[in-house]
C-alpha cells in the first residue's frame, strides 16, 4: 500500500490553490491529503511533523510567504518548502534560500518543471 503523501499548499488565490492541487493530483502516485492555507498564518497553524511538502506563496495577506517560512522552518527544519511567487527577482530567490527555503518556483507554473522539482521532494509518476 502506498503511503499518503501531505501536502500543505499555502496560497491566498483561489485558482492558483486549484491548478497546484491538479497538478499535485496528475504527478503523484500516492494518495494525497493536501491542505490549503489562505495565508502564512494559517500554514503554521496548519504545518504538522506529518506534512511531507510546503509549497508557499511569498504575497499573502496577514503573514507573508517569508515570514511564515522562517517560523516553519525554526519549527520544522525537515520539511521541505517549495517558494512560488509571480514577483520573481534575484532578492526573493536570495531571501529565499537564506530563510533555509528549499526551492524557488517562478509562475506562471510551467507543469514539467513542477514535476522535477516536486519529485526532487516527494516520489512521483515516471
Amino acid at each position: 500500500m502506498l503511503k499518503k503523501v501531505n501536502i500543505l499548499i499555502s496560497e491566498d488565490e483561489r485558482l492558483n490553490f486549484i491548478l497546484l492541487k491538479k497538478l499535485l493530483e496528475r504527478i503523484i502516485k500516492s494518495p494525497l491529503n493536501i491542505q490549503h492555507a489562505l495565508n502564512g498564518r494559517q500554514a503554521i497553524e496548519l504545518c504538522s511533523q506529518q506534512t511531507d511538502l510546503i509549497l508557499m506563496d511569498i504575497e499573502m495577506p496577514i503573514m507573508n510567504g517569508f515570514d511564515a517560512s522562517k517560523v516553519l522552518k525554526e519549527k520544522y527544519p525537515n520539511i521541505p518548502i517549495i517558494i512560488q511567487t509571480a514577483h520573481c527577482s534575484k532578492d526573493h530567490r536570495l531571501k529565499a534560500k537564506q530563510l533555509g527555503c528549499n526551492a524557488f518556483l517562478a509562475k506562471p507554473i510551467i507543469r514539467k518543471d513542477f514535476e522535477t522539482l516536486v519529485s526532487e521532494f516527494i516520489p512521483v509518476a515516471c
